[in-house]
């Protein structure tokens, strides 16, 4: 590697560790130094770099003129006719004998015909179709709508939700003139406590001023996906935490015949399974079709209704939905979900905000979009919701 490409790399280094530097939420008076002493080298670097590659270019350059004396002279030594010392006497030899040896700086420096073969001869100049989008990878979206997750509203970082903790409530047998039985419903209560996730996206101004691709309205599309996906991956990890075990299975890796309708028969669960709308089960699409294929193709139980079904796949009479963040048919695994979901509650902050910030790296010539919201979920009545877990091994 010569002198001036190690300078490139070192300069790319530091700079990149400076970014680094620059990139931290609170960085030290010692880091900022450093930040610092990085621009101060990053300058001295450049001008170096700067100085060599005029060298570089100079060196060139006489190299070209040496070789255009060196044809010259073969030129004047094959020639009976004097070249020439001007452009006129030159090309008047020319005109006299066929010899353009003396014509040496008027020629074509690219002597060929112009086509769109190759790209310095005309096919740079020919435009290549592009598409003006970025084909998107098409991920899930967000469960909480489509299982009627309940909508808890309220001011604050923290929301209590009261919740009916009584088992029991029925009235007692009272015979004339005897008192009352006297009777209070045991209230308990959720804390709900909005949690802040963030995502940060760099772009060059480069980029942003030369792209051609409907950048902007795929890194939305880009976002909008990766939060329905956070949304999902959290409403799974509380049912799974607060929510009931439904069901243990058998087998570590797999789900067996009759292991599913104990769930959905399951007795604190039934008071729950009259709302239509938000009374679902979610797993892996994949594990779907493992419960699918369980039985043989005449006597296959839980295919029925599907596809085709217009309200979307069922499993034992209730809709399916799915999300990779479920887990799969494997040891210790939550590999199915049940139950209702409108006893899940969702509570928001104000939305997604979006920050566009063009000054924090604009020595950099950078423009940071930043993205962020809050959200919590709670179950609320961990007998309405649960799951069904494989053991261990």
């Amino acid at each position: 590697m010569n002198k001036l490409q190690e300078l490139r790399d070192l300069r790319s280094k530091i700079i990149g560790e400076a970014r680094d530097l620059a990139a931290l939420d609170k960085p030290t008076d010692e880091q900022r130094a450093r930040i610092d002493e990085i621009i101060a080298e990053a300058d001295r670097l450049a001008e170096e770099i700067t100085r060599l590659e005029k060298v570089e270019r100079l060196a060139a350059s006489m190299g070209q003129v040496a070789q255009r004396a060196v044809t010259n002279a073969t030129s004047v030594n094959i020639n009976r006719l004097a070249l020439g010392d001007t452009e006129e006497r030159a090309f008047a030899h020319f005109v006299r004998t066929g010899d353009g040896g003396g014509l040496a700086e008027l020629r074509a420096s690219n002597d060929t015909t112009m086509n769109i073969t190759t790209a310095a001869d005309g096919g740079y100049a020919v435009p290549t179709g592009h598409y003006q989008g970025i084909i998107a990878r098409r991920d899930e979206g967000m469960l909480a709508t489509k299982l009627g997750v309940r909508r808890i509203p309220g001011k604050g970082t923290s929301v209590n939700i009261p919740v009916d903790g009584e088992d029991d409530g029925e009235f007692v047998s009272t015979a004339e003139s005897s008192a009352f039985d006297r009777d209070a419903p045991a209230i308990g209560q959720v804390v709900s406590t909005l949690v802040k996730y963030t995502k940060k996206v760099d772009l060059t101004v480069e980029l942003l001023n030369d792209e051609d691709s409907a950048l902007m309205a795929f890194l939305d599309d880009f976002v909008g996906r990766g939060m329905a996906k956070t949304h999902n991956s959290l409403l799974l990890t509380e049912v799974a935490a607060n929510g009931t075990s439904l069901k243990t299975f058998a087998s570590a890796t797999v789900i067996a015949v009759d292991e599913l309708e104990p769930i959905t028969f399951n007795e604190a669960l039934s008071n729950y399974l009259d709302d239509g709308g938000s009374v679902a089960w979610v797993m892996q699409r994949a594990v779907h079709g493992e419960i699918v294929l369980l039985d043989d193709a005449n006597t296959r139980r839980y295919a029925n209704n599907q596809m085709g079904n217009e309200m979307g796949p069922t499993l034992l009479g209730f809709p399916v939905h799915y999300t990779a963040k479920a887990g799969a048919t494997a040891a210790s695994a939550k590999s199915v979900y049940f139950g209702n979901w409108n006893y899940v509650g969702l509570r928001e902050g104000p939305g997604i905000t979006v920050l566009r910030d063009p000054y924090s790296r604009a020595g950099y010539g950078e423009v940071i979009l930043h993205y962020y919201f809050r959200c919590d979920y709670n179950v609320l009545q961990a007998e309405a919701i649960g799951y069904g877990v494989h053991p261990s091994a």
